[in-house]
């Protein structure tokens, strides 16, 4: 059995209230993963998560120091190649998503661009989104 794949978007809730143009300095996306990681360090929409087939993975999101309530409030995939989900993203509550991948029998991986939209829990903020990717391991890889 694979290990579940736990995704964090951590936001600097003060930060990107106070310089709303420039929302991608104040999020940070991480996973319980050592490996995965952003391909490019100085753009946040590049994060990619790669997984086991079968895998369950988890989307949470918090603030990074303010107290403040950040939550998911849309996780949407376009284009994911057929099969890529058992069981596609849905909400759990309101500050969480879960999905349980597909399997991939080919020798490389599958992957799937995604949007997670989020709200800083500030009155007035726009909801803002980010656009990381996510995998599965190929047979092969």
């Amino acid at each position: 059995m694979s290990q579940d794949i736990s995704i964090m978007l951590t936001v600097d809730v003060k930060g990107l209230h106070n310089d709303p143009e420039n929302p991608l300095k104040y999020i940070n996306l991480s996973d319980n993963q050592p490996s995965d990681g952003y391909d490019n360090p100085n753009n946040k929409s590049t994060f990619d998560t790669i997984a086991d087939s079968n895998t369950l993975v988890s989307w949470s999101a918090q603030d990074e120091g303010t107290g403040n309530l950040v939550i998911i409030t849309g996780l949407k995939f376009e284009g994911a190649p057929e099969g890529f989900f058992e069981k596609p993203p849905y909400q759990l509550g309101d500050d969480s998503w879960v999905a349980i991948l597909g399997t991939n029998t080919l020798e490389y991986n599958l992957a799937s661009e995604y949007t997670i939209t989020f709200d800083d829990g500030v009155r007035g903020d726009r909801e803002i989104p980010i656009d990381p990717k996510l995998q599965i391991r190929g047979k092969g890889v």
